[in-house]
């Protein structure tokens, strides 16, 4: 049987235009770019190997509910970038960038093996983290991830 893989991430924007102008700039040290999509409805990024984002603009009536990462939903997006060294240059570009960093900036945890990152918001509070890890680190329970 053959093992499911990740395809790819839909997100609900406010306003398309502004997302997608801040999704290409932040994550452009990521190699994302725009790829296909349809004028106001949605637009599809990618960093033209194995990830794709969908952006697609919310319906008006469901606008003036927000997003909460505690609420049901989306907690964060996360991307995974080589080396811990990776982080730094994130740091940087968004700093440049003016996005600011949620809590004090980059970070380690034990949450696997390595495992370092830093957080940010896009426009509608979706927070997004960029970490570097072990990919053959295990969970607590010792089953293998990566």
């Amino acid at each position: 049987m053959p093992l499911a893989r990740f395809s790819h991430l839909a997100l609900n924007v406010s306003d398309l235009a502004r997302s997608e102008a801040f999704y290409l700039r932040v994550l452009e040290p990521l190699g994302v770019v725009g790829a296909d999509g349809e004028a106001g409805r949605y637009r599809r990024l990618t960093n033209q190997a194995d990830l794709v984002i969908v952006l697609a603009q919310a319906e008006v009536r469901f606008l003036d509910r927000g997003h909460h990462r505690k609420a049901p939903g989306l907690h964060h997006l996360a991307l995974v970038v080589p080396q811990a060294e990776d982080l730094d240059m994130m740091q940087r570009h968004l700093h440049a960038l003016g996005v600011p960093l949620l809590g004090q900036g980059r970070y380690a945890s034990d949450y696997r093996g390595g495992y370092h990152g830093l957080m940010f918001e896009d426009p509608d509070r979706i927070t997004i983290e960029i970490a570097s890890h072990d990919a053959h680190a295990y969970f607590s329970d010792g089953c293998p991830v990566g």
